[in-house]
């Protein structure tokens, strides 16, 4: 009968940790040929080890042994899932094992001798702490099962990192425990000895607990830091995506210069700094013509020609240049009065100029110009409109030359 009955015990501890691997590895459903196959084997060893009076020691170790395989076995090879549940099952059986043998040595004040396994000693009565401690243990494993203690091991398990800590941690009262067993081959009847025991026990119990929450709560932190680095990347990713979104607003896709919307930005930015600067309007001579007689293609290579000369008259670091309109531009020279200005301008006019001459462009390349100085402004719209205004004027200028040489012709 008392075999019988500590067999249903085991088996109810033996499934309660089947379940509990089972929970921990998200397992569909549990694989119950493994589980009864490992109760045959693991209750037949347990018989064994009692007729052939295996010392405690030897016992346990072994059957740690076993259910590490079986573990191995029902998580289909991952090794460090199954060490760490094998040591989770094992501290927990043989720490309510020994408390109960403990306790009732101490209730029938009895040497912790009459409970090991030389079964066939007279007055050897391990058979019922050890049934008790299987039942125990199965109730333990129950409580593990819940769901917030579930999800914390699954955590932990998710950290490799941390794994080592823990997995060392329960080995180390594992083999405090295994210990314990010594005291299980001395004749005295002491109650200091039964009394150490259960202390090893509740220590055990508790270390393992402590050992968990701080494993748990260390692997939070590590989740809280990962997901501030994954924000972190986040907002620098979206930072340069609206940098690039925002520089792309600000360009012109033809000539690649910045356009009229970071140009009156810019002006604006500048006046408020009360930075000196001159600006000067260019405007394309002739476009309209270019675009009609030898198409807009032709047209923009005019554009293209235009600037890429402006942008060699600008000082790298310093000045600025914008395309304002189609055939319209902006530069900005920091530091420079209007006459120096003017004389870039005109440089760039005689090299636009000598392109042409050199057969390069079958038509003429100049520019008309405004240019005015910020200092004598305090609004930047009537900086642009002066500059626009100058700019027509000397446009104005050049047309009524070329009418007057062409009379004279």
């Amino acid at each position: 009968m008392l075999i019988l009955l500590t067999a249903a015990a085991y088996f109810y501890f033996h499934s309660q940790y089947f379940l509990l691997l089972t929970d921990i590895g998200e397992i569909p459903r549990l694989r119950r040929g493994i589980v009864y196959l490992g109760f045959i084997v693991n209750y037949a060893y347990f018989i064994a080890c009692s007729l052939l009076e295996f010392s405690l020691i030897f016992n346990w170790l072994f059957f740690a042994f076993l259910l590490f395989l079986e573990t191995l076995l029902y998580n289909k090879g991952n090794k460090i899932g199954s060490m760490f549940s094998t040591l989770l099952g094992i501290i927990c059986g043989l720490a309510v094992n020994i408390f109960c043998r403990s306790v009732i040595a101490i209730l029938l004040n009895l040497p912790l001798q009459n409970f090991d396994n030389r079964t066939r000693d007279i007055g050897n009565l391990k058979g019922f702490p050890v049934m008790l401690g299987f039942v125990l243990a199965g109730a333990a494993m129950r409580i593990i099962r819940r769901p917030v203690l579930i999800g914390r091991i699954r955590l932990i398990l998710k950290h490799r990192q941390n794994l080592s800590f823990i997995l060392e941690m329960m080995a180390g009262l594992f083999f405090y425990l295994f210990l314990n067993l010594l005291l299980y081959s001395t004749p005295l009847n002491d109650l200091l000895l039964k009394l150490w025991s259960i202390k090893s026990c509740l220590f055990c119990v508790v270390g393992f607990y402590i050992a968990i929450r701080y494993t748990w709560r260390i692997c939070v932190l590590d989740d809280y830091r990962e997901k501030n680095r994954q924000i972190e990347r986040q907002l620098e990713e979206q930072k340069r995506e609206e940098e690039y979104l925002r520089h792309q607003a600000f360009l012109d896709t033809l000539t690649g210069l910045y356009n009229r919307q970071c140009a009156e930005e810019t002006l604006a930015s500048l006046m408020d700094q009360k930075s000196g600067f001159s600006l000067c309007f260019l405007d394309l001579d002739g476009l309209k013509n270019v675009n009609d007689r030898y198409g807009h293609e032709e047209g923009d290579r005019y554009i293209r020609a235009a600037a890429e000369e402006i942008r060699r008259a600008c000082r790298s670091g310093m000045d600025s240049l914008y395309r304002y309109g189609g055939d319209e531009f902006l530069a900005l020279f920091v530091g420079m009065g209007a006459a120096a200005a003017e004389q870039r301008v005109d440089l760039i006019n005689e090299r636009l100029q000598k392109s042409a001459s050199a057969g390069e462009y079958p038509y003429t390349l100049s520019l008309s110009y405004g240019v005015v100085e910020s200092a004598e402004f305090t609004d930047w719209k009537e900086l642009i409109k002066t500059a626009d205004g100058k700019m027509y004027e000397q446009k104005r200028r050049k047309q009524a030359v070329k009418c007057t040489h062409g009379g004279q012709s």
